[in-house]
């Protein structure tokens, strides 16, 4: 997951992001992070998020306030997704939905009620297409390599079957959802 993201965002977008012995790792890897990950055929990494509560350290309030009008949001039912990546190579085509129905999954499972995401604005109509529909907290801002904006994503079973059908999967995305330890999401 984290070649992958050093394949994304350092190699093919040219963040400044800091890559460790090949992975790209930021202070957001924290203990509390959940990460959504797709594997391809041949059992690697094609693709992946990274699911942190708004109660730590995270993104948008720590790097990115300006982005939002008011405070960005500190709330143990609201959750950041960051680093949404994919191989543009071995992922499926569909590849945003699907990650985008884990995410509902996994916020339906845990009781939350959105998800704040910090990205180009190039994802919006992505989210769109996918089935979701994201809400601008704010301006956008020039970083150098794109535009960014932050972005509310509700959760809803509303939201789950129209991104599930623009994913082409009636079933679970989410292979393992029963591992997840909720007393460690409800810490």
């Amino acid at each position: 997951m984290h070649q992958l993201r050093r394949a994304v965002f350092s190699e093919r977008l040219g963040w400044s992001v800091t890559v460790v012995n090949g992975l790209e790792i930021d202070q957001f890897d924290l203990p509390e992070a959940h990460y959504l990950v797709h594997y391809a055929a041949d059992g690697r990494v094609n693709a992946c998020t990274r699911l942190l509560p708004t109660t730590c350290p995270y993104l948008l309030a720590d790097v990115f306030p300006e982005l939002v009008d008011g405070e960005p949001p500190r709330a143990p039912d609201i959750w950041e997704s960051t680093r949404f990546c994919a191989d543009q190579a071995t992922a499926p085509a569909n590849i945003a939905a699907i990650l985008m129905a884990g995410m509902l999954e996994f916020g339906l499972f845990t009781g939350l009620r959105g998800y704040v995401s910090v990205s180009d604005i190039r994802m919006e109509p992505i989210m769109r297409r996918a089935g979701w529909n994201p809400v601008r907290l704010g301006g956008t801002m020039e970083t150098g390599t794109d535009t960014a904006a932050a972005e509310w994503l509700e959760v809803s079973l509303a939201y789950l079957g129209r991104v599930r059908e623009r994913a082409g999967s009636a079933a679970p995305i989410i292979a393992n959802l029963d591992e997840i330890d909720q007393g460690r999401i409800a810490a």
